[in-house]
């Protein structure tokens, strides 16, 4: 975890602290190696949130560019069951960042305990994903002339694609910086998918603390891929399925 109750404050890791969990109250010893990231870890064995894991230098920096009062928010429903968020905004997104492969079982959790989630899912984990993804290893139609970053794909390939496309919470692949953020729509599913490309700062910036009437806000963005699937569905011109040309995931 990156934060401990030190005094009652939140506060980071630094060497030779020692705190308490903010979710279980149990104690907490700093970890302040030079390979893994400073982090906090329970004394005991064991983790108070089962679904909790191994932070990566990449999970960090993906927090990083939220403030640290949305950072590991501990959600309660009405049961009793809690568990800490890696980010919750202040219009209610809950944003997990997805480092490692998780099984379909505890991805179907996580979205109904959070109900309004987003994924970012690390596309770099592993370099059989990146590939059928990057040669565009799909059949779909044509993207939209008025919406040139977003297209419909029709029998996605290659795992990373298959194993998100059916989810309920909007996902994001990350290929690195130099890329842009591709984004799968819920509702998506083996047959098709609905997908658009969008740069890492506007997704970080919609999710910022704005109006969701603010037209760069990402409930403004969701309106927007929404507006341009119902004219998939609706327009006779557009379900034409022909071969996608490459989608180029690096810009020239």
């Amino acid at each position: 975890m990156k934060f401990s109750l030190v005094n009652g404050q939140r506060q980071e890791a630094e060497p030779k602290l020692s705190g308490l969990c903010p979710a279980c109250g149990c104690q907490m010893t700093a970890k302040c190696g030079r390979v893994r990231v400073h982090h906090w870890a329970h004394k005991n064995q064991g983790q108070c949130d089962p679904w909790w894991e191994k932070e990566s230098e990449w999970h960090r920096s993906w927090k990083d560019q939220f403030p640290s009062d949305w950072q590991e928010y501990i959600q309660h429903d009405n049961t009793g069951e809690k568990h800490i968020a890696d980010v919750k905004t202040k219009a209610g997104w809950v944003i997990e960042f997805q480092h490692s492969v998780l099984n379909l079982d505890e991805r179907r959790s996580r979205e109904n305990f959070y109900q309004k989630l987003i994924w970012v899912v690390d596309g770099t984990k592993r370099k059989c994903d990146i590939e059928p993804f990057k040669n565009g290893m799909v059949y779909g139609q044509s993207p939209d002339p008025l919406s040139p970053n977003k297209c419909r794909t029709f029998f996605p390939k290659g795992n990373l694609l298959k194993n998100w496309s059916e989810c309920s919470g909007h996902v994001f692949f990350d290929f690195g910086e130099e890329h842009p953020l591709w984004w799968v729509f819920p509702g998506s599913n083996e047959t098709y998918a609905y997908i658009q490309s969008i740069p890492r700062e506007k997704l970080i910036q919609s999710l910022q603390d704005r109006d969701v009437a603010d037209l760069n806000s990402f409930d403004s963005l969701i309106s927007d891929f929404e507006i341009f699937i119902k004219r998939c569905e609706t327009d006779p011109e557009l379900p034409r399925i022909q071969r996608l040309k490459e989608i180029q995931i690096a810009t020239t």
